[in-house]
């Protein structure tokens, strides 16, 4: 992957913490859980973020039975899982499993590493173009069947659940492309992806003793940390391939879609096309 030929703000190189009356409303509590937070209140133009739309988080395998009815409680008719096929038929769904059967909330699985997990850079380099570039390939490997699951989401009134494991890369990833979707401005994505630096250390010690995740027993902590300037990369080269919108586009959803996400994500009331 070439990425453009820009050098990275000097910004990106610190874990910069600005004053954001914002983030510690951000964070939702649901038990079992540690990495979940709105995707809502993110600065854009004129206003943030709406509330409600998306959340994006943590794998739900270690939800309870209350986080399960938290869940529920937020709305959310619509999980979108990330993980790779060996992960999910290793460590499973939960308590959401019985909600999934009944499509209820419905659960579309789109895989974006397309590697077994243990085989993902991700978490064991730090170099920003190599992290950069592993960002790019989960949007190729996305593609139509990322486009078609957040098109579905354009179009419902319901919330909307993004996860992979830990809730940093590949969600960060999707996040990225939804908050660009937006109209936020690079540097408050960036400020969304490194919030994820102070639950990292919790979701990995208990990923770390599952079976899917044995190999993160013991973690590269520094190497786990979300990098400033990875995703600022990321982002230009998003921006050279003409952006979320024309990324969108690309892969088979209508103008129409596009801007009714746009829409829901800056907080216009929309109605559902189709049920949610």
């Amino acid at each position: 992957m070439t990425f453009p030929s820009r050098s990275p703000s000097p910004l990106l190189g610190k874990f910069y913490a600005r004053e954001r009356s914002h983030v510690g409303t951000r964070w939702v509590d649901i038990d079992g859980m540690h990495n979940v937070r709105d995707l809502g209140g993110v600065p854009i133009p004129g206003g943030e973020t709406a509330r409600g739309v998306v959340l994006r988080g943590e794998t739900p395998v270690n939800l309870t039975a209350l986080g399960a009815e938290q869940i529920r409680a937020r709305g959310v008719r619509h999980v979108l899982d990330l993980r790779e096929p060996d992960e999910r038929a290793i460590d499973g769904d939960g308590h959401l499993a019985p909600d999934f059967q009944r499509s209820n909330p419905l659960h579309e699985c789109v895989p974006l590493a397309r590697s077994t997990i243990e085989d993902d850079p991700i978490g064991r380099v730090c170099a920003a173009d190599v992290v950069a570039d592993r960002y790019c390939s989960y949007l190729q490997n996305g593609s139509f069947r990322l486009a078609e699951a957040l098109s579905r989401s354009a179009w419902s009134t319901s919330t909307l659940y993004v996860h992979c494991a830990v809730g940093k890369d590949r969600t960060g990833v999707v996040s990225a492309l939804l908050l660009k979707l937006a109209g936020a401005h690079d540097d408050s994505v960036i400020d969304d992806h490194l919030l994820t630096a102070d639950r990292v250390r919790p979701v990995l010690m208990r990923l770390g003793a599952r079976a899917a995740y044995a190999h993160l027993a013991e973690p590269d902590w520094a190497a786990q940390q979300p990098s400033a300037d990875a995703m600022g990369l990321f982002l230009g080269h998003l921006r050279a391939q003409g952006g979320a919108r024309a990324w969108m586009l690309h892969h088979a959803a209508d103008g129409e879609t596009v801007d009714r996400l746009s829409a829901r994500l800056q907080g216009e009331r929309v109605a559902a096309r189709t049920a949610s």
